[in-house]
Protein backbone atom coordinates (compact mmCIF):
# COMPACT_ATOMS: atom_id res chain seq x y z
CA UNK A 1 0.00 0.00 0.00
CA UNK A 2 2.58 2.70 0.88
CA UNK A 3 4.35 1.64 -2.74
CA UNK A 4 1.12 2.92 -3.86
CA UNK A 5 0.70 5.90 -1.62
CA UNK A 6 4.14 7.00 -2.82
CA UNK A 7 3.90 6.77 -6.20
CA UNK A 8 0.41 8.92 -5.77
CA UNK A 9 1.71 11.60 -3.20
CA UNK A 10 5.56 11.66 -3.95
CA UNK A 11 8.11 11.41 -1.03
CA UNK A 12 9.40 12.38 1.24
CA UNK A 13 5.50 11.89 2.60
CA UNK A 14 4.31 11.49 5.68
CA UNK A 15 1.87 8.84 6.84
CA UNK A 16 -0.37 8.23 9.20
CA UNK A 17 -3.20 5.73 9.99
CA UNK A 18 -6.29 6.51 12.04
CA UNK A 19 -6.93 3.00 13.14
CA UNK A 20 -3.57 3.15 15.41
CA UNK A 21 -4.59 6.38 16.77
CA UNK A 22 -8.02 4.85 18.53
CA UNK A 23 -6.34 1.25 19.54
CA UNK A 24 -3.36 3.79 20.94
CA UNK A 25 -6.30 6.32 22.56
CA UNK A 26 -8.39 2.74 23.76
CA UNK A 27 -5.26 1.53 25.38
CA UNK A 28 -5.00 4.48 27.68
CA UNK A 29 -8.68 5.30 27.88
CA UNK A 30 -8.94 1.76 30.04
CA UNK A 31 -5.85 1.95 32.45
CA UNK A 32 -7.76 5.44 33.60
CA UNK A 33 -11.74 4.09 33.76
CA UNK A 34 -11.91 3.73 37.28
CA UNK A 35 -10.69 7.39 38.46
CA UNK A 36 -12.77 11.22 37.52
CA UNK A 37 -10.34 10.99 34.13
CA UNK A 38 -10.04 14.41 31.86
CA UNK A 39 -7.75 13.15 28.88
CA UNK A 40 -5.93 15.56 27.21
CA UNK A 41 -3.40 14.95 24.11
CA UNK A 42 -0.44 17.06 23.96
CA UNK A 43 0.01 18.96 21.21
CA UNK A 44 3.49 19.92 20.83
CA UNK A 45 3.69 16.13 19.27
CA UNK A 46 1.79 16.64 16.61
CA UNK A 47 -0.27 19.61 15.62
CA UNK A 48 -2.46 18.56 12.63
CA UNK A 49 -5.45 20.00 13.22
CA UNK A 50 -6.77 16.77 11.43
CA UNK A 51 -5.68 15.09 13.58
CA UNK A 52 -6.35 16.55 16.53
CA UNK A 53 -9.96 16.09 15.32
CA UNK A 54 -9.57 12.50 15.10
CA UNK A 55 -8.35 12.14 18.92
CA UNK A 56 -11.11 14.85 20.21
CA UNK A 57 -13.74 12.77 19.10
CA UNK A 58 -12.77 9.81 20.66
CA UNK A 59 -13.10 11.80 23.67
CA UNK A 60 -9.45 13.62 24.47
CA UNK A 61 -9.11 17.52 25.47
CA UNK A 62 -6.02 19.46 24.47
CA UNK A 63 -2.76 20.37 26.13
CA UNK A 64 -1.38 23.24 24.60
CA UNK A 65 1.80 25.99 24.93
CA UNK A 66 0.65 28.93 23.02
CA UNK A 67 -1.05 30.97 20.53
CA UNK A 68 -0.13 28.44 17.27
CA UNK A 69 -1.20 25.50 19.06
CA UNK A 70 -4.28 27.33 20.51
CA UNK A 71 -5.10 27.99 16.35
CA UNK A 72 -5.03 24.41 15.58
CA UNK A 73 -7.28 23.34 18.13
CA UNK A 74 -9.71 26.29 16.47
CA UNK A 75 -9.38 24.47 13.50
CA UNK A 76 -10.18 21.28 14.47
CA UNK A 77 -13.45 22.39 16.39
CA UNK A 78 -12.13 21.86 19.71
CA UNK A 79 -14.05 24.10 22.79
CA UNK A 80 -11.91 26.16 25.52
CA UNK A 81 -13.10 24.21 27.94
CA UNK A 82 -11.16 21.16 26.88
CA UNK A 83 -8.17 22.96 26.38
CA UNK A 84 -5.34 23.20 29.17
CA UNK A 85 -2.54 26.15 28.74
CA UNK A 86 0.77 24.96 29.56
CA UNK A 87 3.98 26.23 29.35
CA UNK A 88 6.50 28.35 31.27
CA UNK A 89 6.82 31.45 29.68
CA UNK A 90 3.13 32.73 28.92
CA UNK A 91 2.60 36.74 28.16
CA UNK A 92 -0.67 38.74 28.46
CA UNK A 93 -0.92 39.12 25.34
CA UNK A 94 -1.52 34.93 24.94
CA UNK A 95 -3.34 35.12 27.80
CA UNK A 96 -6.23 37.30 26.37
CA UNK A 97 -6.30 35.31 23.45
CA UNK A 98 -7.12 32.00 25.81
CA UNK A 99 -9.69 34.29 27.66
CA UNK A 100 -11.45 35.25 24.38
CA UNK A 101 -11.34 31.94 23.41
CA UNK A 102 -12.36 30.52 26.83
CA UNK A 103 -9.53 28.46 27.23
CA UNK A 104 -10.46 26.75 30.92
CA UNK A 105 -7.38 25.15 32.89
CA UNK A 106 -3.95 26.89 33.07
CA UNK A 107 -0.73 25.22 34.71
CA UNK A 108 1.29 27.91 36.53
CA UNK A 109 4.64 27.30 36.16
CA UNK A 110 6.50 29.72 39.04
CA UNK A 111 5.60 32.17 41.76
CA UNK A 112 6.69 35.14 39.33
CA UNK A 113 4.11 33.62 36.83
CA UNK A 114 1.37 33.65 39.82
CA UNK A 115 2.33 37.66 40.52
CA UNK A 116 2.42 38.54 37.35
CA UNK A 117 -1.02 37.47 35.23
CA UNK A 118 -3.11 34.85 38.29
CA UNK A 119 -2.64 36.84 41.55
CA UNK A 120 -6.29 38.58 40.66
CA UNK A 121 -7.70 36.34 37.94
CA UNK A 122 -10.86 34.45 38.25
CA UNK A 123 -11.33 32.89 35.32
CA UNK A 124 -9.88 30.03 34.76
CA UNK A 125 -9.08 27.02 36.77
CA UNK A 126 -5.79 27.10 38.16
CA UNK A 127 -3.19 24.10 38.31
CA UNK A 128 0.30 25.19 40.17
CA UNK A 129 3.02 22.97 38.39
CA UNK A 130 5.06 21.48 41.18
CA UNK A 131 8.82 20.18 40.46
CA UNK A 132 9.10 16.72 42.67
CA UNK A 133 12.84 16.61 42.14
CA UNK A 134 12.37 13.14 40.40
CA UNK A 135 14.81 11.82 38.21
CA UNK A 136 12.77 10.24 35.06
CA UNK A 137 15.92 8.19 34.04
CA UNK A 138 15.63 9.39 30.14
CA UNK A 139 16.83 11.56 27.91
CA UNK A 140 18.61 14.64 29.91
CA UNK A 141 16.71 17.09 26.88
CA UNK A 142 13.02 15.24 27.57
CA UNK A 143 13.59 15.37 31.75
CA UNK A 144 11.77 18.00 33.37
CA UNK A 145 11.12 17.06 36.99
CA UNK A 146 14.56 17.61 38.79
CA UNK A 147 15.28 20.52 40.96
CA UNK A 148 17.51 21.70 38.18
CA UNK A 149 15.09 21.92 35.04
CA UNK A 150 13.41 25.29 34.26
CA UNK A 151 9.72 23.82 34.79
CA UNK A 152 7.97 24.36 37.85
CA UNK A 153 8.31 25.32 41.98
CA UNK A 154 9.89 23.23 44.54
CA UNK A 155 7.08 22.07 47.26
CA UNK A 156 8.77 25.12 49.64
CA UNK A 157 7.50 27.93 46.97
CA UNK A 158 4.34 25.96 46.07
CA UNK A 159 3.14 26.49 49.58
CA UNK A 160 3.76 30.05 49.29
CA UNK A 161 1.37 30.14 46.18
CA UNK A 162 -1.24 27.30 47.47
CA UNK A 163 -1.55 29.68 51.05
CA UNK A 164 -3.62 32.15 48.63
CA UNK A 165 -6.26 30.24 48.17
CA UNK A 166 -6.26 30.59 44.65
CA UNK A 167 -4.78 27.11 43.46
CA UNK A 168 -7.90 24.49 42.71
CA UNK A 169 -5.10 21.79 41.52
CA UNK A 170 -1.47 20.59 41.40
CA UNK A 171 0.25 19.70 38.06
CA UNK A 172 3.27 17.70 37.21
CA UNK A 173 5.40 16.58 34.47
CA UNK A 174 8.71 14.93 35.19
CA UNK A 175 9.70 14.22 31.56
CA UNK A 176 8.94 12.34 28.13
CA UNK A 177 9.67 8.32 27.36
CA UNK A 178 9.81 6.66 30.97
CA UNK A 179 9.14 3.11 30.22
CA UNK A 180 9.03 2.35 34.20
CA UNK A 181 6.43 2.96 36.89
CA UNK A 182 8.86 3.94 40.15
CA UNK A 183 9.45 7.45 38.51
CA UNK A 184 5.36 7.93 38.09
CA UNK A 185 4.55 6.54 41.63
CA UNK A 186 7.33 8.58 43.56
CA UNK A 187 6.40 11.32 42.10
CA UNK A 188 2.75 11.43 41.99
CA UNK A 189 2.89 10.14 45.72
CA UNK A 190 4.79 12.71 46.75
CA UNK A 191 2.33 15.43 45.05
CA UNK A 192 -0.57 13.75 46.81
CA UNK A 193 1.13 14.42 50.34
CA UNK A 194 0.85 17.90 49.09
CA UNK A 195 -2.69 18.03 47.88
CA UNK A 196 -3.81 16.93 51.16
CA UNK A 197 -2.02 19.36 52.71
CA UNK A 198 -3.96 22.11 51.36
CA UNK A 199 -7.56 19.88 50.46
CA UNK A 200 -6.22 20.26 46.92
CA UNK A 201 -9.02 17.65 44.86
CA UNK A 202 -7.67 18.06 40.88
CA UNK A 203 -4.50 17.07 39.79
CA UNK A 204 -2.98 16.99 36.23
CA UNK A 205 -0.47 14.23 36.86
CA UNK A 206 0.87 15.24 32.68
CA UNK A 207 2.48 12.59 29.99
CA UNK A 208 5.69 11.19 29.61
CA UNK A 209 4.36 7.50 28.68
CA UNK A 210 7.39 5.47 27.09
CA UNK A 211 7.03 3.71 23.90
CA UNK A 212 8.88 0.37 21.81
CA UNK A 213 11.09 2.58 19.57
CA UNK A 214 13.76 -0.32 19.08
CA UNK A 215 12.21 -4.45 18.80
CA UNK A 216 14.32 -5.10 22.07
CA UNK A 217 12.20 -2.39 24.30
CA UNK A 218 9.84 -2.49 26.01
CA UNK A 219 6.83 0.21 26.37
CA UNK A 220 5.71 1.62 29.75
CA UNK A 221 3.43 -1.63 31.42
CA UNK A 222 0.17 -0.49 31.46
CA UNK A 223 -0.99 -3.18 33.57
CA UNK A 224 1.29 -2.79 35.63
CA UNK A 225 0.50 1.32 35.76
CA UNK A 226 -3.06 0.48 36.64
CA UNK A 227 -2.41 -1.67 39.50
CA UNK A 228 0.51 0.76 41.10
CA UNK A 229 -0.66 4.14 39.96
CA UNK A 230 -4.58 4.34 39.71
CA UNK A 231 -5.57 3.47 43.21
CA UNK A 232 -3.12 6.41 44.23
CA UNK A 233 -5.65 8.62 42.21
CA UNK A 234 -9.70 7.61 43.32
CA UNK A 235 -9.99 10.60 45.41
CA UNK A 236 -9.08 13.39 43.12
CA UNK A 237 -12.51 14.81 42.18
CA UNK A 238 -10.10 15.27 38.29
CA UNK A 239 -7.29 13.72 37.01
CA UNK A 240 -5.75 15.24 34.28
CA UNK A 241 -2.93 13.63 31.75
CA UNK A 242 -1.45 15.03 29.11
CA UNK A 243 -0.21 12.20 26.49
CA UNK A 244 1.33 12.85 23.52
CA UNK A 245 3.83 9.96 21.75
CA UNK A 246 2.36 7.32 23.63
CA UNK A 247 -0.84 7.98 21.39
CA UNK A 248 0.42 9.66 17.80
CA UNK A 249 4.25 8.51 17.60
CA UNK A 250 3.61 4.43 16.59
CA UNK A 251 0.54 5.82 14.16
CA UNK A 252 3.02 7.64 11.90
CA UNK A 253 5.96 6.69 9.38
CA UNK A 254 7.84 8.66 7.14
CA UNK A 255 8.35 7.02 3.22
CA UNK A 256 12.06 8.68 1.90
CA UNK A 257 13.53 8.21 -1.32
CA UNK A 258 17.34 7.37 -1.22
CA UNK A 259 19.24 9.27 -3.46
CA UNK A 260 22.58 7.44 -3.42
CA UNK A 261 24.69 4.88 -1.20
CA UNK A 262 28.80 6.62 -0.71
CA UNK A 263 31.24 3.74 0.52
CA UNK A 264 34.68 5.58 1.99
CA UNK A 265 37.55 3.61 3.18
CA UNK A 266 36.08 4.15 6.90
CA UNK A 267 32.40 3.28 6.39
CA UNK A 268 29.15 3.18 4.33
CA UNK A 269 26.48 6.57 4.00
CA UNK A 270 22.79 5.82 3.38
CA UNK A 271 22.08 9.17 1.73
CA UNK A 272 18.57 9.94 1.22
CA UNK A 273 16.49 13.02 0.81
CA UNK A 274 15.58 14.01 4.14
CA UNK A 275 17.35 14.10 7.32
CA UNK A 276 16.96 16.46 10.27
CA UNK A 277 15.06 18.95 8.37
CA UNK A 278 12.45 16.75 8.18
CA UNK A 279 13.06 14.45 11.68
CA UNK A 280 15.35 16.03 14.17
CA UNK A 281 14.85 13.73 16.76
CA UNK A 282 18.33 11.48 15.99
CA UNK A 283 19.83 14.57 15.70
CA UNK A 284 18.80 16.37 18.81
CA UNK A 285 18.32 13.29 20.92
CA UNK A 286 20.22 10.69 19.49
CA UNK A 287 16.91 9.24 19.25
CA UNK A 288 16.18 5.63 17.93
CA UNK A 289 13.76 4.73 14.82
CA UNK A 290 13.64 1.86 12.78
CA UNK A 291 14.15 1.97 9.37
CA UNK A 292 13.25 -0.83 6.70
CA UNK A 293 14.38 -0.73 3.06
CA UNK A 294 11.61 -1.70 0.73
CA UNK A 295 13.63 -3.94 -1.56
CA UNK A 296 14.22 -7.27 -2.48
CA UNK A 297 17.75 -7.15 -1.58
CA UNK A 298 18.97 -10.57 0.76
CA UNK A 299 22.77 -8.48 1.29
CA UNK A 300 22.99 -6.04 4.71
CA UNK A 301 25.33 -3.51 4.87
CA UNK A 302 26.50 -1.57 7.81
CA UNK A 303 25.34 2.44 7.35
CA UNK A 304 24.84 6.21 8.76
CA UNK A 305 21.73 6.76 7.02
CA UNK A 306 22.37 10.87 6.44
CA UNK A 307 20.29 13.90 4.80
CA UNK A 308 21.33 15.50 2.20
CA UNK A 309 22.09 18.86 4.70
CA UNK A 310 25.23 20.81 5.33
CA UNK A 311 25.97 19.27 9.04
CA UNK A 312 27.77 16.66 10.15
CA UNK A 313 24.90 16.08 12.50
CA UNK A 314 22.64 15.63 9.85
CA UNK A 315 21.27 11.78 10.37
CA UNK A 316 18.82 9.61 11.06
CA UNK A 317 20.61 6.69 12.06
CA UNK A 318 24.43 5.99 12.90
CA UNK A 319 25.98 2.72 12.38
CA UNK A 320 22.81 0.68 11.49
CA UNK A 321 22.58 -2.89 10.09
CA UNK A 322 19.88 -2.56 6.82
CA UNK A 323 19.52 -4.23 4.02
CA UNK A 324 21.56 -2.65 0.91
CA UNK A 325 19.55 -0.23 -0.49
CA UNK A 326 19.83 1.12 -4.56
CA UNK A 327 18.85 4.62 -5.38
CA UNK A 328 15.50 5.43 -5.76
CA UNK A 329 14.51 2.57 -3.15
CA UNK A 330 12.19 3.64 -0.13
CA UNK A 331 13.28 4.10 3.11
CA UNK A 332 10.31 3.56 5.94
CA UNK A 333 11.27 5.31 9.07
CA UNK A 334 8.64 4.21 11.78
CA UNK A 335 7.12 5.84 14.93
CA UNK A 336 7.31 9.37 13.85
CA UNK A 337 4.04 10.34 14.73
CA UNK A 338 5.54 11.96 17.47
CA UNK A 339 7.86 15.25 17.26
CA UNK A 340 8.30 14.62 13.27
CA UNK A 341 6.32 16.86 11.32
CA UNK A 342 6.36 18.92 14.52
CA UNK A 343 9.70 19.93 14.81
CA UNK A 344 10.35 19.70 11.27
CA UNK A 345 11.98 23.13 9.70
CA UNK A 346 13.56 24.57 6.54
CA UNK A 347 17.30 24.84 7.30
CA UNK A 348 18.94 25.18 3.82
CA UNK A 349 16.30 26.12 2.36
CA UNK A 350 14.56 22.67 2.31
CA UNK A 351 10.53 22.33 2.24
CA UNK A 352 8.54 20.49 4.28
CA UNK A 353 6.48 17.26 3.07
CA UNK A 354 2.75 16.09 2.49
CA UNK A 355 1.21 14.75 5.15
CA UNK A 356 -1.76 11.94 4.41
CA UNK A 357 -4.21 10.25 6.44
CA UNK A 358 -4.88 6.78 6.13
CA UNK A 359 -8.80 6.31 7.14
CA UNK A 360 -10.35 3.33 8.81
CA UNK A 361 -12.11 2.32 6.19
CA UNK A 362 -8.94 2.30 3.97
CA UNK A 363 -8.72 5.61 2.03
CA UNK A 364 -6.16 8.26 1.82
CA UNK A 365 -6.14 12.20 2.33
CA UNK A 366 -4.18 15.08 2.10
CA UNK A 367 -4.15 17.00 5.46
CA UNK A 368 -1.73 18.87 4.36
CA UNK A 369 0.17 19.93 1.30
CA UNK A 370 3.59 20.07 0.89
CA UNK A 371 5.48 23.22 0.74
CA UNK A 372 6.39 24.66 -2.72
CA UNK A 373 9.68 26.69 -2.82
CA UNK A 374 7.86 30.12 -2.44
CA UNK A 375 6.32 29.28 0.50
CA UNK A 376 9.71 29.84 2.27
CA UNK A 377 9.96 33.16 1.14
CA UNK A 378 6.07 34.81 1.21
CA UNK A 379 7.22 36.70 4.15
CA UNK A 380 9.93 38.58 2.70
CA UNK A 381 10.07 41.98 1.79
CA UNK A 382 12.17 42.98 -0.80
Amino acid sequence: MVKKLIEKYGTPLYIYYEEVIEKRIKKVKEVFKNVNFFPTFAVKANNNPNLLRIIHKNGFGMDILGEGELYACKLAGIPGDKIVWNGNGKTTKQKEKMKEYGVKYVNIDSVEEFENLWKNDDEFTLFLRVNPDIDAKTHPYISTGLKNHKFGVSFDLAEKILKTGKIQGLHIHIGSQITTIEPFKEAIEKTLELAQKYNINKINIGGGWGIKYKKEENELNLEKYKKEIIPILTNFEMVINEIGRFIIAPAGILAIKVILVKETENKNFVVTESGMNHLIRPALYNAYHEIEVLNNQEDNITADVVGPLCESGDFLAKNRKIKKPNPGDILIVKNVGAYGYSMANNYNGTTRPVEILIKKDGKDLIIRKGEEISDLYKNVII
